[in-house]
């Protein structure tokens, strides 16, 4: 639980009655901030009403007719255990373009090409690899040819 921000707003007597003063307690004694500048911008007054005005009537739209949530997007595509499958399955080396497309052939949909290179290049090395890259673009299974 803190102190209010704003105490009190004081009209400072001066000629000018948009130089407005807050006081900010700041523990011992309080300060004076003044709020000109931005505040005193005609035109951002303008803009700020016409944003204020848009708000109220978007909260307005927003309680005739509710938006409903989208529903939750199935499970994502596991693209490193359908490659791990792919070169199970082929018992050789293959290409990166080919595991891709042996990819997207045995999940049936399209699989992004960054999101195979990305699961090869993260799986080739490290201490837990699952795949061992024969030559540039050339994956294999680790352990096939061992």
């Amino acid at each position: 639980m803190g102190l209010p921000v704003v105490q009190a707003l004081v009209y400072h007597l001066e000629p000018n009655p948009r130089n407005l003063r807050r006081i900010i307690p700041s523990g011992a004694r309080s300060n004076l901030l003044e709020l000109n500048g931005a505040r005193s911008n005609p035109r951002a007054g303008v803009e700020l009403s016409r944003l204020s005005a848009l708000h109220d009537e978007l909260l307005r739209k927003a309680l005739v007719n509710p938006r409903e949530p989208r529903p939750v997007p199935a499970k994502s595509s596991p693209v490193l255990e359908t490659v791990t499958m792919v070169l199970e399955l082929a018992g050789k080396p293959m290409r990166a373009r080919e595991i891709h497309a042996a990819a997207c052939e045995l999940v049936g949909e399209a699989l992004l090409w960054t999101s195979v290179k990305g699961a090869l290049a993260g799986c080739a090395s490290g201490p837990e690899r699952r795949f061992r890259r024969v030559r540039h673009g050339v994956y294999e299974i680790t352990g096939a040819a061992e």
